[in-house]
Formats: C-alpha cells, sequence, structure tokens
C-alpha cells in the first residue's frame, strides 16, 4: 500500500492526504515497475558510496545493503512480486526496504533526490535494452550475410523508381540491407554511450551538502562518465531521444526490406517464395498464401516515428529541471524498445524463411533493355562524347524494342545504325551477368567487389559480436547479487 502519511515521501509540509483520484492520476507504478532491478542496482550504488565516503556508518549501511541485495535476487528470481499501490517503483522499493528491516531504511535517501534516482534507473534500463536491439540488428545481418554468401552469382534487375535498371547480383542487393543495419548498429551503441552517463550525485537539482563522490557511483555503475552539471543532468532527456531516433530509424530500414518480401513474393514478381512458417492464410480465400509478418513489420515503423515525434514535442519549451511531463517520456521509450526488439526478432525468422527464385529473377532480366547503360559506356570508352553515346544507346533501345529482342541480340549491323563506333564483339558486353562483372568500381556489384564487401561486413559484424560478448553487468550487481555481503566487506 502507499504511504498513508499526510505527506506520503515528501514529509511534513502536507496536512492532508492526496487525493485517491490525484494519487491514481500521477501513479506510474503500472509502467515504471519494469526498471525495478536497474533502480535497486542505482540503490545498492548510491548506498555503497555513502558508507565508502563516511556519510553512513557501517552499522547504517550493512542492513541497508543486505536488504537491497535480498530484494534484488528476489526481483531476479521472481519470488519478490512488484505489486502494491505506491506511486512508483521507487516508492516501492522504499516501502519494500522500510519492511523488511525498518526505520533504517529510511536513510538510504541521504544525498538522493528521486529525481537523480529516476534518471539513472531509466538510463540503465536504456543500455540494457539497447543491447537486447543490437543483439537481435547483428543476428538479422548474420542471416542477410550468409544468403549473400550462397548468391554471389545469382542476377537480378536492380531498380529505380520500381522500373527496372541495371543487372546486379542478389548478394550485392542483399548487402545493401547490411550496409542499412551497419548503421543502425552505430546508432545504436551511440544511444548507448549517451545513456552511460551517471546523474548519481546530481540531487533534486542543485547537488548535496553531503561529501559524496559520484564519481566512485559511477565506477560501481560499470558507466562511462558521469554528470559535469546537475541541472542538466536531471532534466536532461536527450538519451531518450538518442534511444527512440536509433530505434526509429532501424525500423524503418526494416520496413524497407519487408516491403521487398511483400513485393518479390507476390505472382507478378516471384522473386522469392514464402515458408509455411512465415505465411498466412485467409479465412476466405483458400489459395492465398499472404506476407503478414512482412506487412505488420512494415507497419512497426509508423509507431517508432510517432514515438520519436511526441518525445520530441515533450520535451520542446519545458524549462529546467525536473518537470512532471517527463514522467510521460517512459511509455513512448518503452513502446519503442520493445518494438525494435520484437520486430528484429521477427525479421530474422522472416529473413530465414524466404527462399529465393533465382529463376523467376533471370527471366526479369530479360524485357527491361536493362545493359542500355552499358552500351552508352561503350560507346564512351571508343571516344564518343557520353551525351552522344546516351542518345545513341536510346536510339538501339527503340530498335529493340520495335523488333522484340533484347540489345545483346541486336545484329552488328543494326547496333551500328544507331551506334556507328560500336566494336566486332559488343554484344557480349551486353550480357546481363557480363555487364553486372563489368562495374568493377569499389562498392560495386563485380563479384570482386561483392567479396570485397562481403568481408568488411564480416568484419563490421565480427566487432559487433565482439562488443556485446563485452558486455558485462555493473560491477555493484556482481558484487550483490550473491548475497554474501558482510560487515567486513564495508570498508
Amino acid at each position: 500500500m502507499a504511504d498513508e502519511s499526510p505527506g506520503g515521501l515528501w514529509g511534513g509540509r502536507f496536512a492532508s492526504p492526496l487525493h485517491p483520484a490525484i494519487h491514481a492520476f500521477t501513479g506510474s507504478l503500472h509502467f515504471d515497475r519494469r526498471l525495478v532491478r536497474h533502480d535497486l542496482i542505482g540503490c545498492l550504488a548510491h548506498a555503497r558510496m555513502l558508507r565508502e565516503c563516511g556519510v553512513l556508518s557501517k552499522e547504517e549501511a550493512l542492513p541497508i545493503l543486505v536488504g537491497l541485495s535480498e530484494m534484488l535476487r528476489g526481483v531476479e528470481n521472481q519470488t519478490l512480486p512488484v505489486i502494491g499501490d505506491d506511486e512508483d517503483i521507487h516508492s516501492w522499493i522504499e516501502r519494500t526496504l522500510a519492511d523488511r528491516i525498518g526505520e533504517n531504511a529510511r536513510r538510504l535517501h541521504t544525498a538522493r533526490s528521486r529525481n537523480d534516482q529516476a534518471v539513472l534507473a531509466l538510463r540503465l534500463y536504456v543500455r540494457e535494452r539497447l543491447e537486447d536491439i543490437l543483439s537481435g540488428v547483428a543476428g538479422l545481418q548474420r542471416a542477410w550475410l550468409e544468403q549473400a554468401d550462397v548468391h554471389r552469382e545469382t542476377y537480378l534487375p536492380g531498380y529505380t523508381h520500381l522500373q527496372r535498371g541495371q543487372p546486379v547480383s542478389l548478394a550485392h542487393h542483399l548487402l545493401a540491407h547490411v550496409a542499412s543495419l551497419s548503421q543502425d548498429a552505430g546508432r545504436l551503441r551511440r544511444a548507448h554511450a549517451s545513456a552511460g552517463i551517471s546523474p548519481l550525485g546530481a540531487g533534486a537539482l542543485a547537488g548535496s551538502t553531503f561529501p559524496i563522490d559520484p564519481g566512485r557511483s559511477t565506477e560501481l555503475l560499470g558507466l562511462e562518465a558521469t554528470f559535469t552539471n546537475s541541472m542538466h543532468a536531471v532534466g536532461d532527456r536527450d538519451y531518450v531521444l538518442d534511444a527512440a531516433y536509433a530505434c526509429a530509424v532501424f525500423l524503418v530500414h526494416l520496413s524497407r526490406w519487408a516491403d521487398e518480401i511483400v513485393l518479390w513474393s507476390t505472382k507478378e514478381f516471384g522473386f522469392l517464395r514464402l515458408d509455411d512458417s512465415i505465411a498466412q492464410g485467409s479465412s476466405l480465400m483458400p489459395q492465398k498464401k499472404n506476407p503478414e509478418a512482412a506487412e505488420l513489420l512494415r507497419g512497426k515503423a509508423a509507431r517508432a516515428i510517432g514515438n520519436l515525434a511526441g518525445l520530441l514535442s515533450l520535451l520542446k519549451g519545458l524549462p529546467l529541471t525536473y518537470n512532471s511531463d517527463l514522467q510521460e517520456d517512459k511509455e513512448p521509450l518503452f513502446d519503442s524498445l520493445d518494438t525494435a526488439d520484437w520486430s528484429a526478432a521477427a525479421a530474422i525468422t522472416i529473413a530465414r524463411g524466404v527462399h529465393f527464385q533465382a529463376d523467376r529473377m533471370a527471366e526479369a532480366l530479360v524485357g527491361g533493355m536493362l545493359t542500355a547503360t552499358e552500351l552508352a559506356d561503350h560507346l564512351v570508352r571508343r571516344g564518343v562524347p557520353f551525351r552522344t553515346a546516351h542518345e545513341q544507346s536510346g536510339l538501339a533501345v527503340r530498335t529493340a524494342e520495335d523488333r522484340g529482342v533484347e540489345l545483346w541480340e541486336l545484329s552488328l549491323d543494326e547496333l551500328r545504325a544507331t551506334c556507328p563506333d560500336v566494336a566486332d564483339d559488343i554484344a557480349g558486353e551486353l550480357e546481363p551477368d557480363r555487364a553486372a562483372a563489368a562495374h568493377d568500381s569499389p562498392g560495386g556489384p563485380a563479384p570482386a567487389r561483392v567479396a570485397e564487401q562481403l568481408d568488411a561486413a564480416e568484419d563490421e559484424l565480427a566487432t559487433l559480436e565482439r562488443w556485446l560478448d563485452a558486455r558485462t553487468p555493473a560491477p555493484i550487481y556482481r558484487a550483490h547479487l550473491d548475497g554474501t555481503l558482510t560487515a567486513e566487506d564495508l570498508h
């Protein structure tokens, strides 16, 4: 139950209890309960720092640390449910600790405000969830790289304006998606670092009168840096925006790939076939095999975009430092993090459930005059100015269309009627696989360049996987989770 005293956690200033309707309206335990573990870790770091700085004695600190450790273990093994009528998770922790160790629990809040306490818990939570999402990013990149390696010599049209443009390999196409996720990984890691600043010690807005050591709290938490300005520390939500933005862009990238799955699985394209495990049917039309998972994945980006816009609107014009408006940052942020995490898992499953149809891709190389640019480039190498070559190549396209053949099927005389400078062996250069192989510029679809891109992507993915493997819990978490703390530990 919530504190029934007139002022709750606010002390003696108030003569009457909070109205139940206002308590229900302002309460956040129903959504911030997910921060419980992170808040407990922050409480442990704060209490240990207070003891090391002499603000709390050994006798005062020991029961607090033991009690918090027991609560942390209870939360971790799901024997301590977060229930009650408390205002928020921070109030729940303080009340639960008091129920367990008595009056001494009230010392925990020394030199701390709910402002820096709440910010810390959210920062720790954001970092953990970003690591989960990054693990999904790595898994999806791995799936695409495996497919790209198999399809180095599978050719299909590359599109602009959804019109056939030039021939490329399927490997090259898939590597474009891998490159998008590499940028996502960079954004997500930067957001992770942005959240890695400890606000403990900032207090409500003006620090503390006690001889605290915020740097020690940072060390115990395993964070990268300590706040430099106490007012900024409690009012800053840039790390929330960074995380929401990184999630939104990631989901936009997934939406583009998901739309491709939808499009390519149609009979009109037929570039891929959906495994039964990732497709769904119709309640009316027995023949249907719908890419509903991909469609939902395509739609998830809208949620993340809306969440980001809402967070930006929330922060616009908000005065320093803390305002209760900031309580509204959590639900849209949680939704973006959840959506990105779940979407990554779904995308991996979808990616492994598609079967590419190389024959249909090869068929699509015919009928679009995809090597007209290669014809123009050939003429340029023969000394024709590019604009002239472009015009002559266009005339050759018209001739081929009139005859109902491809450019490489025109006779040499027919080609020379519009392109007088072509070489005798031009026809071979205009075949799609030869044309793709000729694009040997850096980052292009030529086999050697695709091999380079595969190697570079493997290296980037290995770097990300090593970074993920190196993630460890906060030192204070490891030190207290086993519950073996004794008075001798409190040097």
